[in-house]
């Protein structure tokens, strides 16, 4: 297929001309945003096994290095808007270039940090950077797909979402005892330099287009609900911050229901909400960001649950953890045919409950249980997990009509990366209200890690009872003939 004509605002509000109207895609450039979607979601949970080295050289208990792990996770989500209008203000392919570099040269800063402060806000530049390359990218990409290709030109930008944080354990595992937990960082350098030539030669020059002023209130709103959310997950686990944490949950709340109230108003406003009348749109991005925060959970706790429970290397940890990554390229043929063979709502309901059976079997093995049975439970687990994530990230834009993708885009870049943020954050959380209330440091004793993947099971069966009652034939466009 040729590659289509430049839309000529990949990452605007919804606004859809002739020159970017759906039909042929271009491989090249889904595959570069892949890519820089694959180092993002690498780099936003390969501290997983290297988290137990970082805690020792900062002398912190390793749950505290979660706020590492949030801290790019949340400014990716909180950041978002602004990466959007960016692109339309100085033209996608300056920023998407400009997000390149800033991210290479903020995984330096990592690496040079000395405390769990100055690798946090090191961290935080790195999500600013992620910002502005989610919602460009995918919308290039969406813009040119009909509805009847959506499945395969997702499949393109799902993988690195399905791969990176499985492989993420085992290669910072190998580069953390053989190398130092600097270099999960320091190989983003050579990544990030590659990538960048990569992409000046792929992303098409895009005019940019007249934008209102940013929305600067809209903006403020938005920050300081995530990052006030976030925060309380952190201080909600220990006993002497805990009211503050209650404070600052509740302050989030309010905080997502003025910045609602005031998007309804603003004539201009950053986010446009009414993409969350669409039912499938708006179970995919609610009751869907459940399922993605557990999904993203898992790599975080099963490692620690490995390593401090069992005495196990990093190395190690993450080599078992590989066995997801196995899981999900081998289920990976069979996840297009399913979704054009079945309903949609029945695939995400029989994943989901499976991927909720391999959380409840990972938390019942023990030190003494055989390295052959932990990798089938893991193996298993990246089978559903694969197959549910993809028909979510199908299904979420398959009643979006064309002129709205610009703002369904957004508000699915948000959620998503909010809900990555918030299952490491709440997984760390649960990790260290277990380890308070039982007088266990996690160290030696799995229980508290035990107790984290319950619940994630529990709450991926929740994710699943909205989802249930979507109208039937929902998502029937994918399941088209393509042309």
């Amino acid at each position: 297929m040729t590659p289509p004509a430049p839309p000529r605002d990949p990452a605007g509000p919804g606004r859809l001309d002739a020159e970017s109207a759906p039909g042929s895609w271009s491989r090249p450039v889904a595959l570069v945003v892949a890519a820089a979607f694959f180092m993002e979601n690498l780099d936003a949970t390969i501290l997983s096994t290297a988290t137990a080295s970082i805690a020792r050289d900062f002398e912190v208990v390793p749950a505290e290095v979660g706020i590492a792990v949030t801290s790019y996770l949340v400014a990716v989500a909180a950041f978002i808007p602004l990466g959007a209008w960016l692109a339309e203000r100085w033209g996608a392919r300056r920023v998407f270039l400009a997000a390149i570099v800033l991210f290479t040269v903020a995984s330096l800063a990592c690496a040079l940090s000395g405390d769990l402060v100055s690798l946090t806000a090191s961290r935080a530049v790195q999500g600013l950077a992620g910002s502005m390359m989610v919602p460009i990218g995918r919308l290039i990409v969406l813009r040119s797909t009909e509805k009847s290709e959506l499945i395969r030109a997702i499949a393109y930008l799902t993988w690195p979402a399905l791969v990176a944080p499985v492989i993420a354990p085992l290669v910072g595992g190998l580069l953390t005892e053989h190398l130092g937990w600097q270099w999960v960082f320091l190989v983003n350098v050579p990544v990030g330099a590659a990538l960048l030539v990569a992409a000046w030669r792929v992303i098409p020059a895009v005019p940019r287009a007249p934008r209102a002023r940013l929305d600067v209130v809209g903006l403020g709103l938005v920050v300081a609900a995530v990052v006030s959310g976030v925060v309380a997950f952190e201080l909600l686990g220990g006993a002497p911050t805990a009211v503050t944490g209650a404070g600052l949950l509740v302050l989030a709340v309010l905080l997502v229901l003025a910045a609602g109230r005031w998007f309804r108003r603003v004539a201009h406003p950053l986010l446009d909400l009414t993409a969350f009348r669409i039912p499938s749109f708006r179970v995919t991005n609610l009751s869907g960001s459940v399922y993605r925060a557990v999904v993203n959970g898992v790599p975080f706790v099963v490692p620690l649950l490995l390593q401090d429970g069992f005495w196990w290397s990093p190395a190690e940890a993450g080599l078992m953890l590989t066995w997801v990554f196995v899981g999900n390229l081998g289920v990976k043929p069979f996840t297009t045919p399913l979704l054009r063979r079945f309903a949609v709502i029945p695939i995400v309901t029989v994943s989901t409950v499976g991927l909720a059976a391999t959380f409840v079997g990972a938390a019942l093995v023990t030190a003494e249980t055989s390295p052959v049975v932990i990798a089938l439970v893991l193996l298993a687990s990246g089978v559903f997990r694969s197959v549910g994530f993809t028909a979510y990230n199908t299904l979420q834009f398959a009643d979006v009509p064309p002129e709205r993708l610009g703002a369904a885009n957004a508000l699915s870049s948000i959620t998503g990366q909010l809900a990555v943020g918030l299952g490491v954050a709440l997984t760390a959380l649960v990790v260290r209200i277990a380890d308070g209330v039982l007088g266990t440091t996690g160290v030696g004793d799995p229980t508290g890690y035990r107790i984290a993947l319950i619940v994630l099971a529990a709450l991926a069966l929740v994710s699943i009872v909205e989802g249930l009652r979507l109208p039937r034939g929902t998502g029937a466009s994918l399941r088209a003939a393509p042309r």
